[in-house]
């Protein structure tokens, strides 16, 4: 757990500033389709890897990280997909207590993300998550739910290491939309990176 929170601090911290000044470098730079290309045969593929996100821990309170195992995979130069996204993680921050506990009990989604790549060495992409629905019944009532994550933001990306080929990346709940209607039940965006153990 504490290689975990090390490599979650150090990962938002250098792959933010990293990303971030690549992104003010490459601003007047839109790739072209050759270097998507190139770009997409660095990175297509399956992967198996952490999703590390905050957590406490009681017995622990220097311990503020827990990780799952999860998979991805990039498919094109437009489209990755996150197998399996445990809502249970995306539940955790809802502050309405009646929602949160019926978010908990659904079904685990598979997420599609739209990714743009924009750089080429290291490969960085944007990544932005389609916004999952949950059609849930508490209070009496059926309600449709939807967690929607930042979209064309710079917080909201990833990266992959050609020599060590190991893939980073940062996705962020940022809404709760009940019934179509965006509520004030996410206090703050909550973070959610992936570091990759395993290419195929």
């Amino acid at each position: 757990m504490k290689t975990m929170k090390l490599a979650f601090a150090a990962l938002c911290c250098m792959t933010t500033l990293s990303f971030t000044a690549c992104s003010d470098d490459d601003s007047s730079h839109a790739l072209t389709q050759e270097e998507k290309a190139q770009c997409l045969m660095a990175v297509k593929g399956n992967y198996t890897g952490h999703l590390i996100y905050a957590a406490k821990n009681d017995k622990n309170v220097k311990d503020v990280t827990d990780t799952v195992d999860v998979k991805w995979s990039i498919v094109s130069d437009s489209i990755m997909t996150i197998e399996k996204f445990p809502t249970k993680l995306l539940a955790e921050n809802v502050t309405d207590t009646t929602l949160k506990a019926a978010l908990k009990t659904a079904e685990d989604q598979t997420i599609t993300c739209y990714i743009d790549f924009v750089k080429t060495s290291p490969v960085q992409f944007l990544v932005n998550p389609k916004t999952p629905a949950y059609n849930l019944n508490y209070g009496g009532k059926d309600h449709k739910v939807q967690v929607a994550f930042f979209v064309n933001n710079y917080s909201s990306f990833g990266s992959y290491d050609l020599t060590k080929k190991v893939m980073s990346m940062q996705i962020i709940e940022g809404a709760i939309f009940l019934d179509g209607n965006q509520t004030a039940y996410l206090k703050e965006g909550v973070p959610f990176v992936f570091v990759s153990t395993k290419k195929e």
